[in-house]
Formats: structure tokens, C-alpha cells, sequence
């Protein structure tokens, strides 16, 4: 008896051998994630999924100093509140030159191109104060509740953090650039 199958054989087998030599290397870029992301850190906060608060709840618990997620979910909302309540001060001191946003999602203080009326140096220097601290209290919690981010992506959060706030940032607002020089936006 002839074995016609042979020549069949012999491909499957030189097909499956050639697919097992190659190296493939696959990139994913999740773009869901990141709007996702972007949403939260500029306050449109969605509520989680009872998944993602349980992973959330089981990586903040694990983490030195961050709190629980409830504690970071209040701070964070807190902080939402305030820059709200903030916001046409700080928006007034960007357009006297008084604040420009910095590299890493800080506000920095200027010297103030106009004065303003009602706000010393004090109540200047607290307003930036009040808003950094909201900031990293948005970024803090936004890194809790995301249950693909962990502490090492922080770098990448404040860098997209930084990206939305320029993008949001009146005209003529001053912007530090990477080298650290300035420019108007």
C-alpha cells in the first residue's frame, strides 16, 4: 500500500516548522485606556466597575503611605472641589503672567506682569500651593483606581497629566518647555 498522504505531510510539517522559527513581536497601545485616564485627571470621574474597585482596593492596600482608596477617592474629589472653586483666580494669575504651567504638571510661580487686584503675595503663593496639591491628589488617586497603572507609571500619568493642562490653558498662558525656558502658549 502507497501512503499518498506523504507529500501533505511534509508541507503541514515544513509550514508548522517555518511558523514556530518566526519571532513576532506585537506592540499594544490601548487608546481606550488613555482617554480613559485623560477623563479622570481632568475631573469627568466615571464611577468603577465592582471589578476595578476590588483590584484598586487590593493595590492601594498594598501600597506604602498612598491610603485606602476611599480615603484617596475623597481626597481626590476634594481637590476636584477646590480647583473649581480656585479656578478663576488661578486663571486670572496665568493671564497677569503670575503662574505658568510647568513641566510636570505644577503650576510655577512668575513674576507678575500686571498686579492684581484683591491678591497679595501670600494669597498668590497660597492659590498655587492649593493647586498643586489637588493636582497630585488627582494623580494619586487616579493611579489607585486604575487597576492597569501601578506606581511606576507615574512618570507616563504626569506626562499625560502635563499634556491636558497645557492643552486646556488659556491663550497667552506661559508654559515651561522641556529645556525649562518659557513660552507663551
Amino acid at each position: 500500500m502507497v501512503d499518498r498522504c506523504y507529500p501533505a505531510r511534509a508541507g503541514l510539517g515544513l509550514a508548522a516548522s517555518l511558523v514556530g522559527a518566526a519571532c513576532i513581536t506585537v506592540t499594544t497601545v490601548s487608546v481606550s485606556q488613555k482617554t480613559s485616564l485623560e477623563r479622570q485627571l481632568m475631573g469627568e470621574m466615571e464611577p468603577l466597575n465592582e471589578e476595578d474597585l476590588l483590584a484598586s482596593s487590593v493595590r492601594a492596600a498594598g501600597a506604602v503611605g498612598v491610603g485606602s482608596v476611599e480615603d484617596l477617592q475623597a481626597r481626590a474629589l476634594a481637590a476636584r472641589r477646590r480647583q473649581l472653586f480656585n479656578r478663576d483666580d488661578v486663571d486670572e494669575l496665568k493671564a497677569a503672567g503670575c503662574l505658568g504651567e510647568g513641566r510636570s504638571a505644577t503650576l510655577l510661580a512668575r513674576r507678575c506682569e500686571r498686579p492684581i487686584e484683591g491678591l497679595d503675595a501670600d494669597a498668590i503663593a497660597r492659590i498655587q500651593a492649593e493647586e498643586n496639591d489637588d493636582r497630585t491628589a488627582i494623580i494619586d488617586w487616579a493611579l489607585a483606581v486604575d487597576p492597569a497603572l501601578t506606581p511606576a507609571d507615574r512618570p507616563k500619568v504626569v506626562e499625560v497629566y502635563t499634556r491636558l493642562l497645557r492643552e486646556q490653558a488659556g491663550a497667552h498662558t506661559w508654559v515651561e518647555e522641556p529645556d525649562g525656558s518659557w513660552a507663551r502658549k
